[in-house]
């Protein structure tokens, strides 16, 4: 009995080992007619009907009097399934494990890095083809991990003669064809290791590893290896080899993980303790087989449904193929030749004691035929989830809106499952590349940030810059939200709750980019700022000022919450200092410029003064105030007179009088 781990044998052992592994496991999918299913499946959804690639009408029998003919709804009920799931643009959220403003400041960061690799980085192109691998193939993968050789450069090695780079993160597709695991184990998240499979050119791999560099440029290229692949015809010669990734998260048995690379068993490449806090593969599967780690996908029970329907439509077009032109009947002594048929508009006399020529009607296809066609597209439609309303093709029978919104959202909870797994596989990936940033980006690197009003900035930053990042979610939401005519509507609505906050640029821009940052942006800086000087109030190491140019009331209702909590409460220097900044605020509202004020949407608190002869407030009620109720009519404000210029005599009464 071995006593010893398999993963923790030497290199070249446990290269043995999974090969051996690898042997097995698809051994078994073979048996157990899995592969055969997805070889099928992926057949299917690219045409290759008849042994061909389906894109043309094949003839066959004995004498190719049979017409084949491939109409793929296999393909199509896919690619609705794809849309359904990635049509809205995938939302990555950070989330950090405290609430304070540098852990606010550093989410922010991570969510526009997050949005960068989405759209620079192609990696939305990456989640889509993962997605599209579990619908089609039943599983897809995308293996995370950090390449050191990529990136710019930053520095030189002057003994080794190599130039230094600041690496960057790696996404890649795989199939089921490439990656192998532990087919005891019931579920993929109880795997603890996993043996991942992708082709890279061999003198690359020599160029990298000179002291094996005979041994990697003798290896099989793919074009020579057809096993475990995708059945496509290989004429053209590759130098793409095989490089195997062997990953074991850290456990009891192996505390260190272990990362091992080889192309061969005897060729090993790197042998590491694991370099990421978690298997860097990650899976999508709309859902698996009960009791295996094998995925499932519905378009499995649409195989013989999509050769049935093959089968009865080249039946229909091998009948019109093969008696489409009519053949004549003729008896025997009518006295008409076949020349005299020939054209048209020609008489000609038969004998009527024999019968006259008729046209024999072989073109007849019985009504079932068609009536059992339609059955199948329609059953389809049902084992997949894609009604004829998401189709574009709704039934005669749906005329209201209401029901075809009803008939539609059944087919998006009937994907649910898929689109939850597409969401894990979205957070799994975005908290894996948070991860490696934190880890691995030790030097400065830039990246295109989109900032206000979708301009793109350049922005440096490391891994520490995003340290409190924790984790990664995603918010399905509300799918009019990923609209542009969603956000639109939403701009429309916010400038009308505060039409002195958002100006009409604003507006314009949502509707030219489709992106409502643009007026969100400032109040989520005022909220930044608010954090940041309660933090300060708290801590009391700086001074925290209020300007005429704040927003004071949301100010105001910010800083009453540092006080909401009953044990900062009995600090009384914690509550002067908060109550003296919002005191501040307050005395800004009171004594600052009113103009500029409205111009904020502030409300101003200066008191009006009093008009000419009105009584100040605090004197129109005296006996309350408890004044002396007797009013000195000449402490009172006076009109004001008019002074005489000095060069304007009084005018003389009689003067004034009429002549």
């Amino acid at each position: 009995m071995n006593n010893i781990y398999f993963a923790a044998k030497e290199s070249k052992d446990v290269a043995a080992i999974l090969d051996s592994k690898a042997v097995d496991w698809f051994n078994h999918l073979q048996a157990n007619y899995y592969l055969d299913k997805v070889r099928q499946m992926w057949a299917a959804y690219h045409g290759a009907y008849y042994n061909q690639d389906g894109h043309e009408i094949i003839f066959s029998g004995e004498q190719g009097e049979l017409t084949n003919m491939a109409v793929n709804h296999i393909r199509n009920l896919a690619q609705h399934l794809l849309v359904m799931i990635t049509a809205n643009r995938p939302s990555m959220e950070a989330r950090s494990t405290n609430t304070d403003y540098k852990s606010l400041v550093q989410t922010n960061l991570a969510n526009q890095l997050l949005d960068y690799y989405l759209r620079e980085k192609r990696l939305e192109d990456v989640l889509k083809r993962a997605a599209e691998y579990a619908i089609v193939l039943g599983t897809g993968y995308i293996k995370l991990d950090w390449n050191s050789t990529s990136g710019e450069v930053y520095d030189y090695n002057e003994e080794t003669n190599t130039e230094i780079r600041e690496g960057d993160a790696e996404f890649t597709n795989l199939s089921p064809f490439d990656v192998v695991i532990d087919s005891t184990k019931e579920n993929y998240k109880d795997q603890t290791w996993a043996l991942c499979r992708s082709f890279k050119n061999k003198y690359d791999i020599a160029a990298k590893y000179p002291e094996l560099k005979d041994k990697i440029v003798g290896l099989q290229t793919k074009s020579d290896m057809y096993k475990y692949r995708f059945e496509v015809a290989q004429y053209e010669q590759t130098d793409d080899i095989p490089v195997y990734e062997f990953y074991h998260k850290r456990t009891e048995a192996l505390p260190d993980g272990r990362y091992v690379m080889y192309v061969d068993t005897d060729i090993i490449l790197m042998d590491v303790p694991m370099p990421y806090r978690d298997l860097p593969i990650y899976r999508i599967s709309p859902s698996d087989i009960i009791g295996t780690p094998y995925g499932y996908t519905p378009l499995f029970d649409l195989l013989p449904l999509q050769d049935s329907v093959n089968m009865l439509y080249s039946t229909i077009l091998t009948n019109q193929n093969a008696f489409g032109v009519q053949n004549i009947a003729m008896p025997n002594g009518c006295n008409v030749v076949p020349s005299q048929l020939a054209g048209g508009l020609n008489v000609f006399q038969y004998n009527p004691q024999y019968g006259k020529p008729e046209a024999m009607n072989l073109t007849f296809t019985p009504p079932e035929i068609f009536r059992f066609l339609e059955i199948l597209e329609r059953t389809m439609e049902t084992l997949s989830g894609v009604n004829s309303v998401a189709r574009g093709n709704p039934q005669a029978s749906l005329e209201s809106g209401t029901a075809l919104a009803l008939v539609q959202s059944m087919a998006l909870q009937f994907i649910s499952g898929l689109q939850q797994s597409h969401v894990r596989l979205i957070e799994d990936v975005g908290t894996g590349l948070i991860n490696l940033l934190k880890d691995f980006a030790s030097v400065p690197r830039v990246a295109a940030i989109v900032g206000k009003s979708n301009r793109t900035k350049m922005k440096e930053f490391t891994g520490d810059d995003i340290s409190t990042v924790n984790r990664v979610i995603v918010d399905v939401g509300n799918p009019l939200a990923h609209t542009t005519a969603g956000r639109v509507q939403m701009a429309e609505t916010l400038m009308k709750m505060k039409p002195d906050q958002f100006s009409i640029d604003q507006y314009i821009q949502v509707i030219r980019t489709g992106s409502i940052d643009t007026m969100t942006e400032d109040l989520n800086d005022e909220i930044l700022l608010i954090r940041d000087e309660n933090e300060k109030l708290v801590s009391g190491d700086s001074v925290v000022i209020a300007i005429i140019t704040d927003e004071h009331v949301q100010h105001i209702k910010g800083h009453k919450g540092v006080l909401g909590d009953t044990d900062l409460r009995h600090d009384k220097e914690l509550v002067s200092r908060v109550l003296t900044h919002i005191q501040e605020h307050i005395n800004q509202l009171k004594n600052g410029d009113p103009d500029l004020l409205q111009l904020l949407s502030e409300p101003s608190l200066q008191k009006a003064p009093p008009q000419p002869g009105q009584i100040p407030q605090e004197m129109q009620n005296p006996q309350q105030a408890g004044q002396n109720p007797q009013i000195n009519q000449a402490e009172l404000p006076q009109p004001a007179v008019p002074p005489v210029p000095f060069n304007t005599l009084p005018t003389n009464p009689a003067d004034m009088m009429p002549q």
